[in-house]
C-alpha cells in the first residue's frame, strides 16, 4: 500500500478482533479504544475479512458521518482490495427513502386531477411541484440519474420527495411495473452479492428496530464492524424512543377510513372474504377518532399540558404514578386494542393486493396507488402498538422505568401535541436485537473509555455479560511529549464561580495567544459566548475568523479554511460541538487548538434527567457517573482535533483552569494523552 507503515498497535488491534471473532456462538464481540494514527480501519478489515469470507457471513460496516462512509468506499476499501489480491465486492447500503421510487414519481406525472380550490398559491405550488417531477422523471429515464437522492447537486424540495419516495410497507416489489427498473432494487440485487456492506448506525438500528433483515441480511448472517462506536448508545436511544402523535393519527386514521372504500372496489374478487374486517373496521376507525379526541380533551384541560401548548414548558416529564398518567391508562388500552386490529387487517390488504397483481385480478396500476396508503397505515398503527408497549408497560422496583414526556411540536404545517415513551437506556434493546443475534461484532472507536474505564459505554451498549477480554484499548502511535503542548495559561477567573468576568477575560487572552499566520480551531461550548468574543475582538484578528452559524455551512467552512491556508495565508474557525469530533485537518491545516471551556454535557433531555435520578435513587452520584466521563471523552476529543498523522505537530491551549483548581480537573488531566504541559 502506498505510504503504508507498520504500527504495533494496528497488528495488535487486528489480532484482538481476529481471536474474539473465532470464538463460540454469542462470545464473538471485540470493543477497540484505538487513538488516532492507529489506523483503525485497516485493522478490522485485517482481523475480520478473512472470517467473514470463510464463514460465508456479510462483513457489515456501519459509521456514524458520511464522510467515512465515503472514505471506506472510495479509498479504504479500494486500497485494501487491491494490496491484498482479495476478490472483494463492497456497496454501499441506504433506506428505501433514499431512492426514488418510479411508480409513486409516475403518479405525480400524471395526475391530471383538476384544483377546484380557490387558493391561487397552492395551484401554483402544485404545478410548480408537477413540472419539477416531470424534469427528474425526464433524467431519471433518460439514464441521466441513477434515482439515488444523495448523487444529486441540487436539492429536491422535502414536501416533493415524501410523494416520490416510499418506504417498506408502500412498496409492491416484484409486482410492481417499474420493479426491473426500480434503483433500490438495482442496489439490493447488488447487495446479494456483496461480501461488504457500508451503512450507517440509523439504517442498522433502524433495521434492527423492525426485527432484522429487511433492509440488510439477517444479523445471523451479519459480521458488524461499528466505527464511531462512541454514538451508537445515543443513536439506539432515539430509535428506542416512540411517540402518540395525535395531529399525524388523525390523519392516517382518515387515510385507512378513505382507502378502505377504494379496497371494497379494488378487491371485489375477495369479497366473501373479508366481510367480518369490513365490521371490525368500520368500528374501530371511527373508535380510534373518539378515543383520540377523549384523550387529547382531557390532556388540554390539565396545566402541565396547558403550559406545554403555551411554550411556558418544554419537554416535561408525566409519571407512572401521577393521576394525569392514570387517567390516560384506559383510553390508551383501548387504542392499543384498536390499533391492533386495525393492524392485523391492514396488513392482510397488503397481501391482497401484491397477490392480485399477480394472478391479475386487480390491476397493476390501481395496486401501485393503493399499497402506499395501505402501507401507511399499517406502518403508523405498527408504530402506536410499539408506542403503547412501552407507556403502558408498569413501572417496577429495582428496574429502571421506562420515560414518559410531553412536547408541543409542529408537524404537518400545525402544532400538535405529542406524547412520548422511551426506555431510560438502549442496553436491552442493542442486547437483543443485535448482539443475541449477530454472528459477531466489533465495536471499535478513538474515545470509548470514560477516565480511563470503559464501564459507561459497556453498560449503555448492554455489553454488561462480556468479560474484560473482549475490551482492549490500544496505545497511540504518537510521540505525545515531542509533537504536542498543552497551555493552561493564567486565568482569574471560572466559568462556573464568575461567568462575566471568565468571558471578558476570553475576549482579552484570544487576541494574545493566536498566531494570526497559522491554522487555529478555537471550540466554544455555548453559540451566545462565541457569538460575544466574536464581536468584541480587535478587526484586523474578527476578519480571519470563519464563525459557524453564519453565512457558510460547516462543510464549507472547512473548505474556505482549507484553501487559505493552501494559499499561505492564517485562517481561525470558530467553532462548536460539531468541529470538536470528526473533523480531519492533518498537518498544517490545524496546529492550534483552543479550548475555551471544559465541555461538561447539559442534561435537560427528559431520559438524560430521568437516568440521573435513577443514579441518585440507586445511592450512585450522577456528576461522578455521567458528568465526568462523558466530559473526558468529550475532551479526548476535543484535544485529538490536533494530531492526525505521525508527522504532525502543534500546541492545545485550555482556558479553563478547573482542570488544575478542582479534584475532578486533575483527573481529566490524567486521563489525556501525555502531552507535555507549559
Amino acid at each position: 500500500m502506498p505510504d503504508f507503515r507498520v504500527r504495533p498497535q494496528q497488528v495488535e488491534m487486528s489480532q484482538f478482533i481476529a481471536e474474539r471473532l473465532i470464538l463460540p456462538e454469542h462470545q464473538r464481540i471485540a470493543v477497540v479504544e484505538a487513538p488516532t494514527g492507529v489506523g483503525k480501519t485497516l485493522a478490522y478489515l485485517a482481523g475480520a475479512i478473512d472470517i467473514a469470507l470463510t464463514q460465508k457471513k456479510v462483513l457489515v460496516i456501519s459509521t456514524a458521518t458520511v464522510n467515512l462512509q465515503q472514505q471506506l468506499l472510495h479509498k479504504d476499501l479500494p486500497e485494501f482490495a487491491r494490496a491484498t489480491g482479495k476478490e472483494i465486492k463492497f456497496i454501499q447500503a441506504k433506506g428505501r427513502r433514499r431512492y426514488l421510487c418510479p411508480s409513486k414519481l409516475t403518479s405525480v406525472v400524471d395526475d391530471n386531477q383538476q384544483d377546484l380550490s380557490f387558493d391561487v398559491d397552492s395551484k401554483y405550488q402544485k404545478a410548480k411541484q408537477r413540472a419539477r417531477a416531470k424534469d427528474l422523471f425526464q433524467q431519471w429515464d433518460k439514464g441521466r440519474w441513477d434515482g439515488d437522492r444523495d448523487s444529486r447537486t441540487d436539492t429536491i424540495e422535502p414536501a416533493l420527495w415524501s410523494q416520490i419516495s416510499t418506504d417498506s410497507e408502500g412498496c409492491a416489489g416484484k409486482s410492481c411495473s417499474k420493479y426491473h427498473r426500480c434503483p433500490y432494487y438495482a442496489v439490493r440485487k447488488e447487495m446479494a452479492t456483496a461480501q461488504v456492506i457500508i451503512a450507517n448506525h440509523d439504517l442498522v438500528l433502524s433495521d434492527a428496530d423492525l426485527g432484522g433483515g429487511l433492509v440488510l441480511p439477517n444479523p445471523e448472517e451479519v459480521l458488524f464492524i461499528f466505527d464511531e462506536a462512541h454514538n451508537l448508545p445515543q443513536k439506539a436511544l432515539d430509535h428506542a424512543a416512540k411517540a402518540l402523535n395525535f395531529t399525524k393519527l388523525y390523519q392516517t386514521t382518515e387515510t385507512a377510513d378513505s382507502v378502505l372504500k377504494k379496497l371494497t372496489k379494488a378487491l371485489v374478487h375477495r369479497q366473501h372474504d373479508f366481510g367480518f374486517m369490513l365490521m371490525e373496521l368500520r368500528r374501530d376507525l371511527p373508535g380510534v377518532i373518539t378515543l383520540l379526541q377523549q384523550l387529547e380533551t382531557m390532556l388540554l384541560s390539565d396545566d402541565l399540558v396547558k403550559d406545554v401548548v403555551a411554550g411556558k414548558l418544554s419537554e416535561p416529564r408525566i409519571y407512572w404514578q401521577s393521576p394525569l398518567v392514570k387517567a390516560m391508562i384506559t383510553p390508551c388500552q383501548g387504542l392499543l386494542q384498536r390499533a391492533n386490529i386495525i393492524y392485523k387487517h391492514y396488513k392482510v390488504f397488503a397481501q391482497w393486493l401484491k397477490d392480485g397483481i399477480e394472478t391479475q385480478q386487480v390491476p397493476q396500476r390501481v395496486a401501485e396507488v393503493l399499497l402506499p396508503q395501505v402501507g401507511t397505515v399499517q406502518n403508523i398503527f405498527g408504530y402506536l402498538i410499539d408506542f403503547m408497549g412501552l407507556f403502558l408497560d408498569e413501572d417496577k422496583p429495582n428496574i429502571p422505568p421506562n420515560v414518559r414526556w410531553l412536547s408541543y411540536e409542529k408537524f404537518a404545517k400545525t402544532n400538535t401535541l405529542v406524547v412520548n415513551a422511551g426506555p431510560m437506556t438502549a442496553a436491552y434493546f442493542l442486547e437483543s436485537s443485535l448482539w443475541n443475534r449477530a454472528y459477531g461484532a466489533v465495536l471499535t472507536s478513538a474515545t470509548l473509555r470514560g477516565l480511563g474505564l470503559f464501564q459507561r459505554f459497556r453498560s449503555d451498549c448492554g455489553l454488561k455479560r462480556f468479560n474484560e477480554s473482549h475490551f482492549l484499548a490500544v496505545e497511540s502511535p504518537f510521540d505525545y511529549q515531542q509533537q504536542a503542548t498543552l497551555s493552561l495559561p493564567e486565568m482569574k477567573s471560572l466559568p462556573n464561580d464568575n461567568f462575566d468576568d471568565w468571558q471578558q477575560e476570553l475576549i482579552k487572552k484570544i487576541p494574545n495567544i493566536i498566531n494570526q499566520n497559522e491554522a487555529t480551531l478555537v471550540l466554544f461550548t455555548s453559540k451566545k459566548v462565541m457569538d460575544t468574543v466574536y464581536q468584541q475582538l480587535p478587526t484586523g484578528l474578527a476578519s480571519l475568523i470563519l464563525l459557524q452559524g453564519d453565512s457558510l455551512s460547516p462543510k464549507n467552512m472547512l473548505a474556505e479554511h482549507i484553501k487559505r491556508i493552501k494559499a499561505g495565508k492564517g485562517s481561525i474557525i470558530f467553532g462548536m460541538d460539531r468541529f470538536a469530533e470528526g473533523v480531519d485537518l492533518p498537518g498544517n491545516l490545524c496546529s492550534h487548538v483552543v479550548i475555551t471551556k471544559l465541555p461538561f454535557p447539559v442534561f435537560t433531555r427528559p431520559i438524560e434527567q430521568a437516568k440521573q435520578e435513577w443514579i441518585l435513587r440507586s445511592g450512585g452520584q450522577p456528576f461522578v457517573s455521567l458528568s465526568l466521563p462523558a466530559v473526558s471523552i468529550k475532551l479526548i476529543q476535543a484535544c485529538g482535533r490536533l494530531l492526525r498523522k505521525e508527522t504532525d505537530s502543534g500546541r492545545i491551549t485550555i482556558l479553563d483552569r478547573r482542570l488544575l483548581t478542582k479534584a475532578y480537573g486533575k483527573q481529566l488531566l490524567e486521563h489525556l494523552p501525555n502531552y507535555k504541559i507549559l
